[in-house]
């Protein structure tokens, strides 16, 4: 008998081996007492829920021992998965994606500029724009109230707006009044964001 404290609790010496003295003793059945099937081991996972090792029938009740393994079975599934048509959602109007964007956020004054010089500072002011993130700006081009040739500016413009919506720089641009001989501006909304502008 070993020696205890005031607690109850065993005395060992120094060098004593303390986990000897925990450790249960193992005993070897014998051949008549062994069981037939061994115990399994019960696994407890890091949440202290019982780990099932594996699942001899699905939800259905139906026995899955013999089953393919599971490079068969991901195989079946893919192929499924293929036959099912997948519908790819339509892109939204444009019409529709315009409400949602803001009135005028810049504007520039295309006043006094030549041909070549309205074009040049139209191409450079919708890039910039675009690369600041701003969504709708404002071009003003008068109405060529008086120039002796009458308005020039807008359809130089219009065909800068066009060159630009092919190269997905702008989604839609209008006139101010809605038909470019009344108007003096005319109104752009940029492509921001091209996932969803599809």
């Amino acid at each position: 008998m070993k020696k205890r404290n005031k607690n109850n609790l065993p005395i060992f010496d120094s060098d004593h081996d303390l986990l000897k003295a925990f450790e249960k003793k193992v005993q070897i059945p014998d051949a008549e007492t062994q069981c037939i099937e061994p115990e399994r081991k019960v696994q407890i996972n890091k949440h202290g829920v019982q780990v099932l090792e594996h699942l001899k029938e699905d939800r259905n009740g139906v026995d899955t021992t013999d089953k393919e393994d599971f490079a068969e079975l991901l195989e079946e599934y893919y192929k499924k998965r293929k036959e099912r048509s997948l519908k790819k959602p339509s892109p939204m109007p444009v019409k529709k994606r315009l409400k949602r964007y803001p009135s005028p956020e810049v504007e520039l004054d295309l006043h006094g500029y030549t041909t070549i010089g309205a074009q040049v500072k139209a191409r450079s002011f919708i890039r910039t724009a675009k690369h600041q993130g701003f969504f709708t700006i404002r071009i003003i081009v008068g109405k060529g109230l008086h120039s002796d040739l009458g308005p020039v500016l807008p359809d130089v413009v219009e065909d800068v707006l066009r060159e630009m919506k092919k190269q997905d720089l702008v989604i839609w641009y209008e006139w101010d009044k809605k038909k470019k001989s009344k108007s003096g501006a005319v109104i752009v909304y940029l492509k921001q964001f091209e996932q969803f502008d599809g």
